[in-house]
């Protein structure tokens, strides 16, 4: 039976085969059908190649192994979009917070992954106006898919636990930022093995795979 507090902990919590058959023995064999191209950094993924939770989290390489996906009805999970902006959120919790047991539920935490798709005009100076500001964090990963890292933490640290404010990567219209907390208390101890740069890994392995789709 759901615990109140692991209710209230999940509402906290709140990535086409085409087959082709020759018609006769002897026919010559089709053209080839031409491979999908991959996105450019400056083209906005469909909502289509968005993955769900699940696929989201195959894709993730490990980020949310040991983790329990938050209940979708209640926490917001999955696609969601308007006429301008569209993405998909989800959320996976610490075991504990399905405990029975309240003094074990309030050591629980969530990790969150969001990816954002705007098609609102952009302002080509973004990049250098946080770069000025200081909350451009260089990372090579990024700047290889045309990308670079955000944060908000003048000091930032890669090799720290990702935290409630965690770094985006922004590829052009496309944001994806994770954030990792504890639900009541600050840190979680199952979630400490999550730093920063390998949020910032996963979410770069997380776009690579949606732009071939």
């Amino acid at each position: 039976m759901t615990t109140r507090t692991g209710r209230r902990a999940e509402w906290i919590a709140g990535v086409v085969l085409t087959a082709c058959a020759l018609c006769a023995c002897g026919a010559d064999a089709p053209d080839a059908a031409p491979t999908a191209r991959a996105l450019s950094p400056e083209e906005a993924p469909s909502f289509e190649a968005l993955p769900d939770c699940d696929e989201m989290a195959l894709l993730l390489g490990g980020l949310v192994d040991g983790l329990v996906p938050a209940d979708g009805a209640e926490s917001g999970q999955g696609k969601h979009g308007d006429s301008y902006t569209y993405g998909v959120s989800c959320t996976w919790l610490t075991p504990r917070t399905r405990s029975d047991n309240a003094f074990e539920a309030v050591k629980g935490g969530s990790l969150a992954v969001g990816i954002t798709v705007s098609e609102l005009p952009r302002d080509p100076d973004d990049e250098a106006i946080m770069r000025g500001m200081g909350m451009v964090f260089d990372d090579p990963r990024a700047e290889a898919i045309g990308g670079y890292v955000v944060t908000m933490d003048r000091s930032f640290d890669p090799a720290a636990p990702l935290g409630i404010v965690g770094p985006q990567v922004v590829i052009g219209p496309t944001t994806i930022i994770a954030t990792a907390g504890g639900l009541y208390l600050g840190e979680v101890e199952e979630l400490a093995p999550i730093t920063n740069d390998r949020a910032i890994g996963a979410s770069v392995a997380l776009y690579e795979a949606i732009r071939e789709r």
